[in-house]
């Protein structure tokens, strides 16, 4: 059963109750289902199977309520069941925890693959022999002169070794001898970790530590990482993974004597490999006699060499080998005199170069301008001015000349060689011919990234200011791409980003071109990162725009600036520039930048704990979007404000703010919006014990976050729902989606997240009497939350755990943790977590036979829970003084609190209410207490101390 197939049933199912106005309660009593498997079911996310009756009840009871024509209803009944009965004629339920599918990135195999059987086997027999014996798979470091075919090799050999290793192949260009620039470690491992599904937002600043979390990630897996084009030992060493069951191949000019490596010393064909490669490459039958080892010889049997001239061979079928002997022999001579590394490959690319007829020739040329690294038909037809099917021609035919290499389908790069001889014809061109060829490109990419990006931004939002045409210069118009959507735009900015860098720093003299082309990345750069990267990009867009004497431009660019300090977790440097990003907004008097600016300054005045100054800015920023009727803005300061609201526990004024701002999201069409408003609310709503409606609004959180495949909203509302399922006695259904969430963190490298869920994790696989698994939960937790320094967590994490100590029989140790908690509360003003530890302190006391210590814990727990407007904790403190009144002999007043604490309980659906009506029928009768009309637990209510970023 596919993860569409039971979305799609579950969205369904959904909309047919929401056009009935009902709520999940609604749909208990007609399915016999509890309302979390009900949600489950419309989220799509159930594991086990059920019967086609239950679909069959929820439909039509739904359909009863809304009434109408019974052939509508019956339409809509028929299309639901479909929906069910497709599902069922699958063979089983499948797994649908979120993963990151196994990446291949290596590059096409080529077909014309020959010799090399020796170093083939040395590596698949060193892979064998450690798989077989326990041992680790040794890297294996390929080296050779240029044009020998080290990267050919290790992709035919990646290639042949897929299959061993299942979790994926990865591939990375380091550019050591290529025309683009070098690639860092630090970048290098960026790329990688996003490979593997890591958010930028939580990609670590420093190469020690990007290295040391690429090492854990990949420390049970079975990959093939190629670094290929390295320059040298250091730069590869950090990229090396932990895994002794993944291999890494790395190639180089240069011999990798300090790696702990095999190394794979590649060297020309002999010259039956290299006459036997010419035949396959030229596929064509050769008359007897023709001189293939004496042109062998004059290409070095070199594969790049011997590649370009079978190529010629076979398309151009009148030519003979004595013909390209005899251009080769004239060739290598003109030569002599030019600035090649590479004599044998600059004289075959000379024959195969000249052979292309003219105006081809002069496309080739003209492709050796562009500065990145690679490109499509349509970045080529806006250097070239030809058409984009005139170009997708061109580069075709290229590519069968093996003049050009297709990495990806219809994207192209230059062989580095290949490279440099364009460079060297270029250099002797008209420089006004040169300069126009470049400025097109830019002005193209200036064009196709405005479109991206208005397409990334929320349909209300306006394109920046620094996006002025006046930054083009050629006035040509181009081709642009067709980015539908927001998907599309997304998957072209990651594709095209080498090239827009690239193009950035071709434009670097020119402050207009820089300032628009920054602008128009900022929203990918927002959402991808790295924002190390960002920051340093938005620096030289503040300077340029400073140069151009543009104060909107630079207010603009400071902005963004600002966002990726504060993402990169850089406050101090974010603060400076938003004040001067609000300042130059306040000079030129714009409201709506303004109100940007202070919703920025609202963020970070957060993130560094000033929250009166961050409600400030926030109010300030929603009073000038109203004004200036920017209803995007006002939603976003809404939002702002409601999460405020819940984090300094004034629950009511978040849920107002909230709400407010969920139907502007819906009329100005911006998902991403609603999907960060419900999960905010989801969080609300929990805080507040409204678990029908928290359920409601994280499950439509957690269904928007993957239509956008925004992992770490997905993560984040997944972990509250499974908070929400457990304080609700759910604990099966608890426990898995906090397993999955836990996979998602763990993908993520979000150790706060993964720290926060453990809890509940932690706290369900106790009550599910898995109470070793729910020890190794609570222990991970705790030493997460120590090694990232996070008091609030850490205070909910050794408060849960105490419970489960004192729970399984030791309670010295749980008074330990419970004191180190009730600590750190009190130093953090958390009032509420405060509550739940005195509640669990009370529970704590009762067992070890001090009555009155615990209804002292419990009444201090009762005056706070009520003063914040807290239901379950409330509760808690009520079931807990009815057992210590218990255990004085006080059994009026026991039953008089346990009636309170069990309407509570019932109201906001708690698991406790259970245990709170078995402790209430073992009272002994007791007449005095009849008159008094209130109610108990003794379970723990759950970390409702710890709020959610």
């Amino acid at each position: 059963m596919t993860n569409e197939h039971k979305a799609a049933l579950g969205r369904e199912m959904k909309r047919l109750r929401r056009d009935a106005g009902l709520t999940l309660t609604d749909l208990r009593e007609p399915t016999g289902r509890s309302k979390s498997t009900i949600s489950m079911i419309e989220r799509g996310e159930w594991r086990r199977s059920f019967d086609r009756s239950l679909v069959e009840q929820y439909v039509d009871h739904c359909l009863s309520v809304i009434g109408g024509p019974k052939g509508v209803a019956d339409l809509r009944r028929r299309d639901i069941l479909a929906l069910f009965d497709a599902l069922e004629n699958l063979s089983s339920v499948a797994d649908t925890r979120p993963q990151v599918p196994p990446r291949n990135q290596l590059p096409r195999d080529t077909a014309h693959f020959t010799g090399r059987e020796r170093e083939l086997r040395l590596l698949t027999d060193g892979v064998r022999k450690a798989r077989a014996g326990g041992r680790v798979i040794a890297v294996h470091a390929v080296d050779g002169k240029p044009g020998v075919g080290k990267s050919a090799f290790v992709t035919h050999a990646g290639h042949a070794l897929r299959k061993r290793f299942p979790d994926g192949q990865l591939f990375v260009n380091l550019h050591a001898f290529s025309p683009q620039p070098t690639v860092s470690p630090a970048e290098a491992l960026a790329d990688l970790l996003s490979a593997l599904g890591v958010s930028p937002r939580h990609l670590p600043d420093s190469l020690e530590e990007r290295a040391t979390l690429w090492r854990s990630l990949m420390a049970d897996r079975k990959v093939l990482l190629v670094l290929d084009n390295a320059q040298d030992d250091a730069q590869v060493r950090p990229l090396l993974p932990g895994s002794p069951s993944s291999l890494v191949l790395v190639t180089s000019r240069h011999r990798m004597t300090g790696l702990d490596a095999v190394t794979v010393a590649l060297d020309v064909l002999t010259p039956e490999e290299a006459a036997q490669m010419f035949r396959r490459t030229a596929q064509r039958p050769l008359p007897p006699g023709s001189p293939v080892g004496e042109l062998m010889e004059l290409a070095g049997h070199l594969p790049l060499a011997i590649s370009l001239l079978g190529a010629r061979m076979r398309n151009r079928k009148t030519l003979t080998v004595e013909h390209l002997v005899a251009e080769m022999r004239d060739g290598t001579d003109r030569l002599a005199a030019l600035r090649v590394r590479n004599r044998e490959v600059a004289a075959a690319f000379e024959l195969s170069y000249r052979a292309l007829p003219p105006a081809r020739r002069e496309f080739f040329t003209t492709l050796g301008l562009h500065p990145g690294p690679d490109l499509d038909a349509y970045a080529g037809a806006a250097l070239t001015t030809a058409t984009v099917r005139g170009t997708t021609r061109q580069l075709e035919a290229l590519y069968n000349a093996n003049l050009l290499d297709e990495h990806v389908f219809g994207r192209y790069e230059l062989h580095d060689l290949i490279a440099e001889y364009l460079r060297g014809l270029n250099e002797t061109r008209d420089p006004e011919l040169r300069r126009n060829a470049v400025e097109r490109l830019l002005d193209y990419f200036q064009d196709a990234s405005l479109v991206a990006d208005r397409l990334l931004r929320p349909p209300a939002a306006s394109a920046p200011a620094a996006l002025s045409p006046s930054a083009r210069t050629t006035g040509a118009t181009h081709e642009l791409p067709a980015l539908g959507d927001r998907k599309a735009a997304m998957a072209w900015m990651a594709a095209e980003r080498g090239n827009l860098l690239a193009c950035l720093r071709t434009a670097s003299g020119s402050p207009p071109r820089v300032v628009a082309l920054t602008a128009s990345m900022a929203q990918h750069l927002r959402l991808s990162g790295p924002w190390d990267v960002a920051a340093g990009l938005h620096q030289e867009a503040v300077a340029a725009a400073r140069e151009m004497g543009d104060p909107v431009a630079e207010a603009t660019a400071l902005l963004e600036l600002a966002n990726a300090h504060r993402n990169h977790g850089d406050y101090p440097r974010a603060e400076s520039a938003t004040t001067a990003a609000l300042d130059a907004f306040s000079a030129s008097g714009d409201e709506r930048g303004r109100a940007a600016a202070l919703l920025e300054q609202g963020s970070v005045c957060f993130l560094t704990g000033r929250t009166a100054e961050a409600g400030d800015s926030y109010r300030r920023a929603l009073e000038l979007s109203r004004a200036a009727g920017d209803r995007l803005g006002v939603a976003d300061a809404l939002v702002e404000l409601g999460t405020l609201a819940y984090i300094v526990d004034d629950y009511p004024e978040a849920e107002r703010r909230l709400t407010e701002a969920l139907p502007l999201y819906e009329e100005l069409h911006s998902v991403l919006g609603r999907v960060t408003a419900l999960k905010n609310l989801g969080n609300t709503y929990y805080f507040m014990d409204h678990y029908d409606k928290a359920q409601d609004a994280l499950g439509e959180a957690i269904a928007l976050s993957r239509e956008l495949g925004i992992a770490l909203v997905e993560a984040q509302a997944t972990t509250k729902l499974g908070s929400v399922l457990r304080l609700m006695g759910q604990y099966e259904e608890s426990a898995e989606l906090l397993a999955r969430a836990r996979e998602l963190a763990s993908t993520l490298a979000d150790r706060s997240l993964e720290a926060e869920l453990l809890i509940d994790y932690g706290a369900a696989l106790h009550q599910l009497g898995r109470d070793r698994e729910s020890e190794d939960a609570f222990a991970s937790s705790l030493t997460l939350y120590r090694a990232i320094g996070e008091d609030l967590g850490l205070a909910c994490a050794l408060k849960e755990s105490a419970d489960v100590l004192l729970a399984t029989g030791r309670p010295d140790e749980a008074r330990r943790r419970l004191g180190e908690a009730h600590d750190l509360y009190g130093k953090l003003d958390d009032r509420l977590g405060v509550a739940a530890t005195n509640n669990s302190l009370g529970r704590l006391e009762l067992s070890a036979g001090a009555a009155a210590a615990s209804s002292a814990a419990h009444e201090s727990a009762l005056d706070i829970a009520r003063s914040l407007g807290s239901p379950l904790e409330e509760a808690e403190a009520l079931a807990g003084l009815a057992r210590a009144a218990e255990a004085a002999g006080d059994i009026g007043t026991a039953r008089a609190r346990a009636r309170e604490a069990l309407r509570i309980q019932q109201d906001i659906g708690a698991a406790g209410a259970t245990a709170t009506e078995a402790f209430l029928a073992g009272l002994a009768p007791c007449e005095s207490a009849a008159s008094v009309d209130s109610p108990g637990d003794g379970e723990s209510p759950g970390p409702t101390c710890l709020p959610q970023r």
